[in-house]
């Protein structure tokens, strides 16, 4: 698949998604509010085991786990946010949807993550949590001090970052032609987007769901949760829109390219 057919194959998704959210927006807020509870599974699992190592182990153990969130997402089907903000933006450059689309299709998904990704954290906090909301110097605790306080900048840089690795394997996924290779991309992107310590916004709001619920809901915590998770969500968006969708549109292929049917061959062949 060459890089105009990727885009080509995106856009047709986001044509896809606008429709469902038009013809039938309580099947898309479902879908939503899934996509946001398997990623709120995938943070729940790696807030259990991460607990249980050592810091030089941690990371790497965590990274390597949390790649069953995305593959709930891609296999068993769902929205995410952060993958709209690759297809819409494709769609949009495709002349296939509107940009209202796009600021619809994004605050729906958003809002459905958010309640997912909250009933996920309850259910996990009625459970015990595995003891990380009782003990105050807890990893769910230590993790959330970084999303809750770092400055805006650095949340957004992080950002733009996790949203670049979420992204590509979202990318990759859609060149690849069996579920183990799928798996494969998924795994090894976000073992880098966790490894290095990005922030992804539909990861951080059960995070924030969870310190909520531990602390009780206090309003300072609250409201330096819906800032940071406002500042993720920007970086997010960056990321996806700009360094995939808009780096590979600006990079896909001519559609006369100016030498032979032999060299275009060759071309996408490499492409692929």
């Amino acid at each position: 698949m060459t890089t105009r057919q990727t885009i080509d194959y995106f856009a047709k998704v986001a044509v896809g998604k606008q429709a469902l959210l038009r013809q039938s927006p309580w099947a898309f807020g479902v879908s939503s509010m899934l996509g946001g509870a398997y990623v709120g599974l995938g943070i729940a699992l790696i807030l259990s085991i991460g607990a249980q190592l050592p810091a030089e182990w941690r990371r790497l153990c965590m990274g390597a786990s949390f790649a069953v969130a995305l593959v709930l997402v891609v296999l068993a089907g769902a929205e995410l946010f952060t993958g709209h903000t690759l297809y819409m933006p494709l769609g949009w450059l495709r002349r296939q949807v509107k940009a209202s689309d796009v600021l619809r299709g994004w605050l729906a998904c958003w809002l459905g993550n958010l309640l997912g990704s909250f009933l996920v954290a309850s259910l996990f906090a009625l459970g015990g949590a595995n003891g990380l909301l009782e003990d105050p110097h807890s990893l769910l605790y230590r993790l959330a001090e970084h999303k809750l306080y770092d400055p805006p900048l650095a949340l957004v840089a992080r950002a733009i970052l996790c949203n670049w690795l979420v992204c590509l394997a979202l990318w990759m996924c859609a060149r690849v032609d069996s579920d183990a290779a799928r798996c494969t991309v998924i795994f090894w992107c976000l073992l880098a987007f966790i490894g290095s310590g990005y922030e992804h916004s539909v990861a951080n709001m059960t995070v924030m769901s969870l310190v909520l619920i531990g602390k009780q809901f206090d309003p300072a915590t609250l409201a330096a949760a819906l800032s940071s998770l406002a500042w993720v969500t920007l970086g997010n968006t960056l990321g996806g829109a700009l360094m995939v969708g808009g780096a590979y549109g600006l990079a896909q292929q001519p559609k006369n390219p100016p030498h032979s049917t032999a060299a275009v061959a060759t071309d996408e062949g490499v492409s692929a």
